[in-house]
């Protein structure tokens, strides 16, 4: 649906420093060269076991994205499995790939056979700094080697071991130590450590591990860079914010991003002269240098500065909490409420957003694949602060069509960032953010929760209104049922009095009604002379002929046994002895039609009055039954 090349990026958690900077340097690329951009950000791969150690249970949850972004019909897949999967071997990151379909596909920060590649150099800025140690005469060089499965650690290993061989340095395997690749690795450098009093310098796997190792270091009381060298790799900016400052390898993760973007946009267009490799460059810093003096002056803040970054916090706080307010504030319509969750994302730096949920949400449990199957409906969209509710016709679609229909395909180009909304184990949809710097990132999981939670909210009380509707249907028909006598379908006692009250109700006060007290003639003998069917057959007769002689707009109903009663309002030039006449042609005719091999016949009292209540008709009934009585006890007489 445009020109525009659509490009999927699969990224690990958005906060972390290297999906954070790869995903911005992708957007801005994607903005310059004219490409539309979906940043999927999951977690990890491969970590579960970990996942209960810190309160991350359904962290696999986000994995869905992953399988979403290959089946929405992108151009092209750009994934950074070497994050993603850090804690994969090389044939289960593979494995991961080929699960994602046939859609091209470009491997980022891992190195695969059988894969299109772009990586870091790692090897040439872990050589710069074996070989700078070297020429400061530092002979006891330890490792902190990371994980020994992810891609770029075993590189970054690979030259460690070149660079002692060059150097002419021999190699100890007691120098060496894997670890974890984030800050958790303490346990294993105090080890390193202690095993190893003599280490003049440790090389890190990445900043995370150094800032451990730098920490430690000087709570032992070992100068950092005179004593003992320190560095890294990836060069965050909290390298240059420690004391001494840390020595590191800059790889550039928002140029690798960019080049990312450029190399499939080449691939596209059949140009593609990138090469596998980004470059990095090795960066001295006082952790390295044998004075160990940081090369950084650092300034007490102003009073003034501090109350700007305050100022500055407290802001960013009180948006996020306009945003949580609106977003869970509902209205009486539920389905307007989809859009209303959606009005204040632009303050949070999301120009446009939409909002697509599972037709049901989905339970999902950890290592299922996300059915692409699965219905989806399109539930609201925002452009500003303007918000849309999506009619209920237009709302189903297939998967693919939640990132290419004619409300997310503008005529410019775009970039989007995609929110799992999941709660627990349960998949309810996906909401599309569109992003314009990187102002977004930092608030996404914030932003996720919210959705999630409003989202599901809504689920819930959807389905709190359809279980009240068929309950209030059921509650309909019991009560219909309630008030009907089975055997005739005319009200029965209780179903006669309420719906006479309601008759009278609608109708001024001097309204006159004619009331009748009837019953069936001779049911007994009828019953005893030729069986109960024959009895039901006369009392429904009686029924059906109330209802004739009364017509539309009469009450009917059968008081008990043989009994009836009905009222209607007085109109035309209807009077007590048409109706009189009337009964007794419906039951010549019933007679002559000889489908009863008796002669059917029933009694009514009839009279005019006016009823304002159940008590007056009470009274009307008394006197209609009277009535009735002396109209038998003649009959009687003349017998």
């Amino acid at each position: 649906m445009g020109a525009r090349p659509r490009i999927a990026l699969l990224v690990a958690n958005i906060i972390d420093p290297f999906s954070y900077s790869l995903s911005k340097g992708a957007v801005a690329a994607a903005k310059e060269l004219g490409a539309d951009l979906t940043i999927f950000p999951g977690k990890y791969l491969g970590i579960q076991d970990k996942y209960d150690a810190y309160d991350t249970t359904y962290e696999y949850q986000y994995h869905a994205l992953f399988d979403i972004a290959a089946k929405g019909g992108f151009d092209y897949i750009i994934c950074a499995i070497g994050t993603i999967a850090y804690a994969l071997n090389s044939d289960q990151k593979a494995e991961f790939l080929k699960s994602l379909g046939d859609t091209p596909m470009l491997v980022v920060a891992a190195d695969l056979p059988g894969f299109d590649c772009l990586v870091f150099d790692n090897r040439s800025g872990i050589s710069a700094i074996m070989d700078e140690l070297a020429a400061q005469g530092r002979r006891h060089i330890g490792l902190m080697a990371g994980d020994p499965r992810n891609y770029e650690c075993s590189e970054r290993v690979a030259a460690y071991r070149e660079g002692l061989m060059r150097n002419g340095i021999p190699y100890k395997e007691k120098y060496v130590i894997t670890s974890d690749i984030s800050d958790a690795c303490r346990d294993e450098a105090n080890i390193l450590l202690d095993r190893n009093p003599e280490l003049d310098a440790v090389v890190c796997i990445n900043d995370n591990i150094a800032a451990v190792v730098h920490e430690i270091l000087r709570e032992r009381g070992r100068k950092v860079g005179s004593e003992v060298a320190v560095t890294g790799f990836d060069d965050l900016p909290m390298a240059t914010e420690m004391s001494p400052a840390l020595a590191t390898v800059r790889a550039d993760a928002e140029g690798l991003g960019a080049r990312a973007v450029e190399k499939v946009l080449n691939k596209l267009r059949g140009c593609d002269k990138t090469g596998k490799l980004f470059p990095t460059s090795f960066v001295k810093r006082a952790s390295c240098t044998a004075d160990g003096q940081s090369d950084k002056h650092f300034e007490r803040l102003s009073e003034s500065q501090m109350i700007a970054i305050r100022q500055e916090v407290n802001d960013r706080i009180h948006l996020d909490n306009i945003f949580v307010r609106d977003a869970m504030m509902f209205s009486a319509d539920l389905k307007t409420s989809y859009a209303k969750m959606l009005k204040q994302l632009v303050i949070l730096g999301a120009p446009t957003s939409f909002v697509f949920t599972l037709d049901k949400p989905l339970t999902h449990k950890v290592g299922m694949r996300f059915n692409e199957t699965e219905n989806w409906l399109f539930r609201s969209y925002a452009y500003g602060a303007h918000t849309f509710a999506v009619p209920d016709s237009e709302q189903r679609m297939s998967l693919p069509e939640l990132f290419a229909n004619e409300h997310v395909c503008f005529e410019r180009q775009h970039s989007f960032i995609a929110a799992d909304l999941y709660v627990a184990d349960k998949q309810y949809g996906l909401a599309l953010l569109e992003v314009t710097d990187d102002g977004l990132f930092p608030e996404l999981e914030l932003v996720t929760y919210i959705l999630s939670s409003a989202v599901r909210t809504l689920d819930m009380l959807q389905s709190q209104d359809r279980l009240l509707t068929e309950l209030h249907l059921k509650n309909l028909a019991l009560e219909n049922e309630s008030q009907t006598d089975e055997l005739t379908g005319i009200y029965n006692r209780r179903g006669f009095y309420l719906a006479a009250q309601e008759l009278f109700d609608s109708k001024p006060d001097d309204t006159e009604f004619f009331i009748c007290y009837a019953d069936l003639d001779n049911l007994k003998m009828i019953n005893d002379l030729y069986g109960h069917a024959e009895g039901d057959s006369s009392i429904k007769a009686v029924a059906e002929g109330l209802r004739e002689i009364f017509g539309e707009g009469a009450v009917v109903g059968r008081m008990g046994g043989d009994e009836f009663a009905a009222a209607v309002p007085v109109s035309g030039g209807a009077d007590t002895e048409s109706l009189t006449a009337a009964r007794e042609s419906y039951i010549s005719r019933v007679n002559a039609g000889g489908m009863m091999p008796y002669r059917f016949s029933f009694s009514a009292g009839i009279i005019r009055t006016t009823c304002l209540n159940g008590y007056d008709l009470k009274a009307a009934m008394d006197k209609a039954d009277d009535l009735l009585y002396e109209q038998k006890q003649k009959r009687k007489k003349i017998i």
